[in-house]
């Protein structure tokens, strides 16, 4: 079993793996795309071999014009590409030094803030323990115990004799003549109407045998109004009496020194909260130079692309290719030599950009898989799951998890059910009702959804 702070620190060490594994698959990529440029220079090298040998010397100097030219751009696309890309790169890894270092100054930061809620749990143990033989407790937490039991019974009444009352007054409701009597308040001091009226009013009652029916419906009422109201003054009572009890907590905590140990948890907790700021900003930089990599690696703009395209454009040209053909046609060794070199190069070309596919697009799994995780990791970390109060009983299984989506054997969806399925909260200083609670807003993570901050309560009713 672990913490669900340990839990989240795993998957981020799962996101740190992703992230080694997209930097040796950039480097292959890089590595493979300069391979490939650097291989077309080559080729482009032999071509003006064979033009030096078959060209006259106007055509020679026009075709290899040509090819410096195209070679030239080739290198500067190059130059200014690598240099992006390794700017970027640089830039990325500062940031992602800038997320640990904020993540460590943040777990300090949480790590003086337990320090002191566990002072601050001392304390508290110790006084609770105390004041439980305090006769003046006794008595206070007995009248709370007594009324809680008579607002828990006067709940119960009050909501059934609503349920009866809207049940059984349907029959009422449904008769049209004794509800026009109802509503003229016929038979109460409030009733007003003309001499005829009354008359005719008086004829419809006997029919419908008012009086009695008045009577009970009043009652039927009634009843539940009353039950209502004694419920609401139980639970003034009650919540007197808690006072009285809080108070007694309270000030046997003041006592004992409580003060000091929770103004040092309030300056702890607002610690914390300044290095979650710093650590929030320093992940959003980190995720915009994701965005901006993604871009500009994994949707395909790679830094030699261009260059490539350039010196490819030069190769094709018509009169290279004829140099092709002559070269092939031609009983000179030199050419015959110079022809089976472009032809080995082609072949080591076409290796090195399979090698470039490969990595590219191992490159971009690893990147969606990290996102998959990261997503996740955020997603935890909103609702609560970085807590030192909360464990993870399943974490051989979340190991499993986590390795299988990065290597791709496991969707997304799985690890999201695995960590919500073996999450378990536990108590934290702010689950205490004691004194009134721990005076001091928790922080996201740390408090677990019980009752805090000294003001309400429950006495298991819906009030």
């Amino acid at each position: 079993m672990i913490s669900g702070r340990q839990a989240l620190a795993q998957i981020e060490q799962f996101i740190d793996k992703a992230r080694q594994q997209e930097a040796q698959f950039e480097r292959a990529y890089a590595a493979a795309t300069e391979e490939v440029g650097r291989l077309r220079i080559q080729r482009t090298e032999r071509f003006r071999e064979l033009a030096r040998l078959k060209l006259d010397a106007i055509k020679q100097d026009q075709v290899v014009g040509e090819l410096d030219a195209a070679e030239r751009q080739a290198m500067d696309l190059l130059n200014s590409r690598q240099e992006a890309l390794r700017q970027l790169t640089e830039r990325r890894r500062q940031a992602e030094e800038r997320v640990r270092q904020a993540e460590a100054g943040r777990q300090t930061a949480v790590d003086a803030l337990e320090r002191t809620l566990a002072d601050v749990e001392t304390i508290r143990k110790n006084v609770e323990a105390k004041v439980s033989i305090n006769t003046d407790w006794v008595t206070a937490r007995a009248r709370v115990a007594e009324l809680t039991g008579h607002a828990q019974q006067a709940e119960k009444k009050a909501a059934q004799a609503e349920a009866d009352r809207d049940e059984k007054r349907r029959p009422y409701e449904d008769d049209p003549l004794f509800m026009y009597l109802w509503k003229r308040k016929f038979g109460a001091a409030a009733y007003r109407a003309n001499s005829l009226t009354r008359t005719m009013d008086r004829l419809v009652a006997r029919v419908v045998g008012y009086d009695k029916a008045r009577a009970n419906f009043a009652l039927l009422n009634e009843i539940p109004e009353r039950l209502r109201e004694h419920s609401r003054w139980l639970i003034g009572e009650l919540r007197e009496a808690r006072d009285r009890l809080t108070a007694l907590e309270r000030q046997a905590l003041v006592d004992a020194g409580i003060g000091a140990a929770e103004a040092a948890a309030a300056k702890a907790r607002d610690a914390v909260a300044e290095a979650d700021g710093r650590l929030a900003e320093a992940r959003e930089a980190l995720v915009t130079l994701d965005r901006t990599y993604d871009a500009s690696i994994l949707e395909g703009d790679a830094p030699y692309r261009e260059a490539i395209e350039v010196l490819a454009a030069a190769d094709q040209r018509e009169n290279l290719d004829q140099l092709y053909r002559e070269a092939l046609r031609t009983p000179i060794p030199r050419d015959e030599e110079i022809v089976r070199r472009i032809q080995a190069t082609d072949d080591l070309i076409n290796q090195a950009l399979r090698r470039a596919v490969d990595a590219h697009q191992r490159l971009k799994e690893i990147a969606q898989r990290r996102s998959v995780i990261e997503r996740e990791w955020e997603e935890l970390r909103h609702q609560g799951y970085d807590t030192p109060y909360g464990t993870f009983g399943n974490e051989a299984a979340l190991g499993n998890v986590l390795g299988g989506v990065l290597t791709g054997a496991i969707g997304g969806a799985i690890l999201g059910q695995v960590l919500r399925g073996g999450f378990h909260h536990g108590p934290s200083p702010w689950d205490s009702g004691f004194g009134g609670g721990l005076p001091i807003p928790p922080l996201d993570g740390f408090g677990t959804g019980g009752s805090f901050g000294g003001g309400d309560f429950r006495t298991g009713g819906s009030f």
